[in-house]
């Protein structure tokens, strides 16, 4: 993570897009691996009390394209 939390954040170097990058990609798959929860047959009444189910939750392939993406863009940099 950045010492900025900011989503403004000064730092344009390389360095500080990837960091940037990644940090919105680990948030990208919290909440798809939370969404996935509304697919899993038994959840719902669960989400319905907003009750989190049991984990590991799995992330969809969503989150798999934009590892792929963040990847080509970390190795072209």
């Amino acid at each position: 993570m950045t010492a900025d939390p900011s989503p403004h954040s000064s730092d344009h170097s390389s360095r500080g897009r990837l960091e940037r990058a990644l940090a919105s990609l680990r948030g990208l798959a919290v909440g798809d691996a939370l969404g996935s929860q509304f697919f899993v047959p038994g959840t719902l009444p669960l989400l319905r009390r907003r009750a989190l189910p049991e984990g590991p939750w799995q992330w969809t392939d969503d989150t798999e394209m934009a590892c792929s993406v963040v990847a080509v863009l970390a190795a072209h940099r």
